[in-house]
């Protein structure tokens, strides 16, 4: 279903915003709840598209790139936003805030690199959406790995949150060479990684656990740190750590 956002809504938000690029993005973002792929209502969840989808795999094609790690698809008529699984890119809209330069060259990259009208197969994993019901996935234009270019490219970090962990191997030795040849933000020395930057910016303290994807160590929140960058994965709770993995107290 697409639903045409209101004219009047549109201009409060670029009545609203501090720049053109801030103001699309909250069009993005308002497009978004309209056409009910990523809303919360009381607090809760917003419902997510695939989570009945036979299988594991989505194709569709592209109608938008918001940034280096978020996209939109049309699918069987229906719009999915996308959250590309476990990679991180440099932030270009958050709380009002910008990464700059970095958060600008993903963005372009990942608008090279899925042109409007491409179509793409996005492969879900074990968690489908998050919490405002984007879609997880890992894009595939052809035989592309759309997440690993970006990691590749330096442009983007690895960063895998169980229980959604496939290509997670992979990832980490992609990310070592990206920080051994110091290519793209891995070169930066003053570049924040992002999600590190987003703490930051919202005054948060460290709250998930981090294991390490070879040894299955899992580490207390302050400690990440003490895992090497291109290893790490996430666990929101303790209650999520299971087999393999295990917390080191």
């Amino acid at each position: 279903m697409s639903i045409r956002i209101p004219t009047f809504l549109f201009l409060v938000v670029l009545s609203l915003s501090p720049s053109a690029t801030y103001a699309q993005e909250a069009f993005h973002y308002f497009t978004d709840i309209f056409e009910g792929t990523a809303f919360r209502i009381n607090g809760k969840p917003g419902s997510c598209v695939v989570s009945s989808v036979p299988g594991n795999r989505v194709q569709g094609d592209v109608i938008r790139v918001s940034d280096g790690d978020t996209v939109a698809v049309t699918a069987n008529g229906t719009t999915l936003k996308i959250r590309l699984l476990s990679i991180d890119t440099p932030e270009t809209h958050y709380n009002g805030h910008s990464q700059g330069y970095w958060g600008e060259e993903a963005s372009k990259k990942m608008a090279a690199l899925l042109p409007l009208g491409t179509t793409v197969d996005v492969e879900l994993d074990q968690e489908r959406c998050d919490h405002y019901g984007r879609v997880l996935g890992h894009i595939f234009k052809g035989n592309e790995h759309i997440n690993q270019t970006m990691l590749e490219e330096g442009l983007a970090v690895n960063y895998c949150i169980y229980p959604n962990t496939a290509y997670c191997d992979t990832f980490a030795t992609v990310v070592e060479r990206s920080i051994q040849a110091k290519k793209g933000i891995y070169g930066d020395k003053v570049l924040e990684i992002p999600y590190e930057w987003r703490r930051v910016v919202s005054n948060r303290p460290y709250e998930k656990y981090v294991g390490n994807i070879f040894t299955h160590e899992v580490l207390h929140p302050p400690e990440v740190e003490q895992v090497p960058l291109a290893e790490r994965v996430f666990f929101f709770h303790k209650g999520d750590v299971e087999p393999p993995y295990h917390v080191v107290d």
